[in-house]
């Protein structure tokens, strides 16, 4: 089973990779190290060389995807001249993640309350991003200078996973994103 062709992958990308993949197929409970080994085309001491558990594989694979969706994300808001601008790319962002992402909230309540802690501390990345934002259009005068950035926040935040939701079950996700986005400037009584 242990294969040495590197173009196919480490063995950790194709482990994960591999979890996924039978998680979507089969559900989270379903899968077992032996078959991630099987898919993953790794040893089975390979596989718990990297990882003790399918949990530990699970937050892995989850924190990869956040970290970097994270880090591309922050790219393109710092390019980004104004706040509302800001908002909106952050909702589309938002709605081609729930299109294309990978079923986080289906595995989110089989896991440890640990891992559900780690996981939050993603959420939690993403209510700062959203809160400098809106502290950000409220200096420059883009949002009501009333607005707490902080309560605010929260409320952008519910906003844009009801555009997940609405994009999930929508044929028109561009409609979903622009729907979100008049909401958001409402809530934030924006000036444009």
């Amino acid at each position: 089973m242990t294969t040495t062709n590197t173009d196919r992958g480490e063995p950790r990308e194709r482990i994960v990779h591999a979890t996924f993949g039978l998680v979507a197929e089969e559900g989270l409970g379903a899968v077992t190290m032996t078959a991630i080994a099987d898919r993953a085309d790794v040893a089975r001491q390979t596989l718990y060389n990297h990882f003790t558990d399918i949990e530990q594989i699970v937050v892995a694979g989850i924190e990869e995807y956040t970290l970097t969706g994270f880090a591309h994300l922050t790219n393109l808001l710092d390019a980004t001249a104004s706040a509302g601008d800001k908002l909106d790319l952050l909702t589309r962002h938002t709605v081609a993640g729930t299109r294309h992402g990978h079923p986080v909230s289906d595995m989110r309540s089989a896991l440890s309350a640990e891992a559900r802690s780690r996981l939050d501390e993603h959420v939690l990345s993403i209510r700062v991003l959203i809160e400098s934002i809106i502290a950000e259009g409220v200096t420059d005068g883009s949002f009501d200078h009333s607005i707490d950035p902080h309560v605010y926040a929260v409320l952008v935040e519910g906003l844009l996973l009801a555009a997940g939701g609405l994009a999930a079950s929508s044929d028109d996700p561009a409609e979903a994103a622009s729907v979100t986005s008049a909401a958001i400037h409402r809530v934030l009584r924006t000036s444009s």
